[in-house]
């Protein structure tokens, strides 16, 4: 049953990433953006769309992303998993190659893609736990590729802060970038800047503003590509 619910749930998420994918192409025809070679940014959701996906999910984030295709052949997509400092096995890791489409043409040989990050929460007060079921989707005009997986956590979460990146961001080849976090502390407040998670990226080592959290969840991606071409 738990299996049938969250194909179901899947499915409504692409689904709604899908309308939202179509309105944003729309926007952007009209909006004058940053000449920015490779980005990512969150995504401009109209009203019904926003109520679309909050029946979908607890929690869903939604990001345009722009790629030069003559550069970066594929996209990874993961979330790291932390537990006071120590990291777990990744929840999500899995990449997607990027393609050209013929619409590609008549936007300077740009590639436009989506990708998108849904957390649903189940309390299961029986064996007191808390099930994460986290799903991930790289989405664009020839489809969509998307995982979910299952985390089960202690029951009680104590003080939780959700943390997204609001700008858009210049990207370049084999460098992860951080779209978002989810930080938990048992009893006591969470206190979180944007640039811990920056010096992550940088250096690859968890700074100790993250590594002193009880539970810190991180969604990150990165083009790949020969850096020569």
């Amino acid at each position: 049953m738990r299996k049938m619910i969250g194909v179901a749930l899947l499915g409504f998420v692409i689904a709604g990433a899908f309308l939202w994918s179509h309105e944003s192409r729309k926007l952007n025809r009209e909006i004058v953006e940053p000449n920015l070679h490779m980005s990512v940014k969150p995504a401009n959701l109209s009203e019904e769309t926003k109520r679309i996906l909050n029946i979908i999910g607890q929690n869903v984030q939604l990001f345009d992303l722009k790629v030069d295709p003559d550069q970066a052949s594929a996209i990874r997509i993961w979330v790291e998993h932390f537990e006071h400092g120590d990291q777990k096995e990744n929840v999500i890791d899995f990449g997607s190659s990027i393609m050209a489409h013929r619409a590609q043409e008549e936007s300077g040989n740009v590639y436009h893609g989506q990708l998108l990050l849904s957390i649903h929460q189940n309390q299961d007060e029986q064996n007191e736990e808390r099930r994460f079921s986290i799903t991930s989707a790289f989405i664009n005009q020839g489809g969509s590729s998307s995982t979910t997986a299952d985390v089960h956590l202690p029951l009680h979460p104590g003080s939780q802060i959700t943390w997204t990146n609001h700008e858009e961001i210049e990207l370049t080849l084999n460098q992860p970038f951080t779209l978002s976090s989810m930080i938990e502390n048992e009893g006591r407040t969470v206190i979180h800047s944007d640039s811990s998670v920056r010096q992550y990226d940088e250096t690859g080592e968890l700074p100790e503003e993250l590594d002193r959290h009880d539970r810190v969840f991180l969604f990150r991606m990165m083009l790949q590509g020969d850096e020569r071409s």
